[in-house]
């Protein structure tokens, strides 16, 4: 009877290792490929089913409203509705690298679309209800003009970064043939694309920051504008607060992910990679409430049907503004509450 020492057990040739069936194959730490902790399927459950959920009612108002130039949205809310489908197919199957790979990705990148949308949004709001003689750079701090141009250009820029980074990280994990590796440590070995990603972060949460303030103001401002604008736009005002609220969220996730991706130390914030509930938490929970946001608030049931086009008339809008605008003679004003059935759009119509 021979024995076989302990060392000749363990001394076994990759090539022969990787030929061991999937089910022999024991990770390292208890860590589940391709993630560095453990994925909850259950939870994965409910981000399949509830992301898609509202991504499809989104889609259904997008359609019903006619609100074609909130295109980036259903972008977004399409991308993040594969990304938790595939993070569910991922968590059941930790063997099969491509629904990991496309979650990842997905979920990664499709927060730069909903930001897009806010910015598309926000240039109506401020055709819509900004008096004529305030359409400036000195009253908004942007070019009205240039409002969607400006912020969309510098947010797929910066998405195109971010992509490229993500895709480098991607590669170097999809080729590592180690049995243990995961998402975590291919960022780590991978440092140009950390670099990078990391880079396209930080620019897209620069441009939402500069437009946070910009919205931010405009929301304050325009409570000046009510004895000189249409009237007392409280339908507008809505849409206000849900780009306002929409970049408080979308400025928190961009925030968690900067400080996320994994550091060359093992210490400080490389917490938030190794634990489940952090994504849940400051990713995949404020994406969510970005996208009820815009459920709740939706541009097409607020704004009139000639705004809502995928481009803005500007000079027909200015025009229709004068025409309706009650004279001013002594600087007071009756203040109509209008609806956007006033202006032949809005909630219910389909004409």
């Amino acid at each position: 009877m021979h024995l076989v020492s302990m060392d000749s057990i363990f001394d076994v040739s990759e090539s022969h290792y990787l030929e061991l069936p999937k089910r022999a194959v024991q990770y390292r730490h208890g860590v589940l490929n391709p993630y560095i902790y453990d994925p909850s399927i259950p939870l994965a459950i409910v981000g399949a089913v509830i992301f898609p959920l509202i991504s499809a009612f989104l889609i259904y108002q997008y359609v019903r409203y006619r609100s074609w130039f909130f295109w980036a949205a259903i972008i977004g809310v399409i991308m993040e509705m594969a990304g938790f489908i595939c993070r569910i197919i991922s968590a059941t199957d930790e063997h099969k690298d491509l629904p990991f790979l496309i979650s990842f990705l997905m979920i990664l990148l499709a927060p730069s679309f909903l930001a897009a949308a806010c910015y598309t949004a926000f240039s109506r709001v401020v055709w819509f209800s900004c008096p004529s003689h305030a359409l400036s750079f000195k009253t908004l701090w942007c070019f009205p003009r240039w409002i969607t141009p400006t912020f969309v250009i510098f947010d797929l820029f910066s998405f195109m970064v971010q992509f490229i980074g993500a895709s480098l990280i991607s590669h170097s994990y999809d080729v590592d043939s180690t049995q243990g590796r995961n998402i975590g440590e291919s960022e780590k070995k991978m440092t140009p694309g950390r670099v990078i990603l990391v880079l396209g972060l930080v620019l897209q949460m620069s441009c939402f920051l500069s437009f946070a303030v910009i919205a931010i103001r405009y929301f304050v401002i325009s409570r000046a504008f009510r004895a000189d604008d249409l009237g007392d736009w409280k339908m507008w005002r809505k849409l206000s607060w849900m780009i306002n609220i929409a970049a408080a969220l979308i400025t928190l996730r961009a925030i968690y992910r900067i400080v996320e991706i994994p550091h060359d130390r093992e210490s400080g914030l490389q917490y938030l990679s190794r634990h489940e509930w952090c994504f849940w938490t400051f990713d995949a929970l404020p994406i969510l409430a970005t996208l009820l946001v815009f459920a709740l608030f939706h541009p097409g049931r607020y704004l009139p049907r000639s705004y809502t086009g995928l481009a803005l008339n500007k000079g027909a809008a200015l025009q229709m503004k004068d025409e309706i605008r009650a004279p001013s003679v002594s600087g007071e004003v009756e203040l109509r509450e209008y609806t956007p059935r006033d202006f032949g759009g809005g909630v219910g119509m389909r004409v």
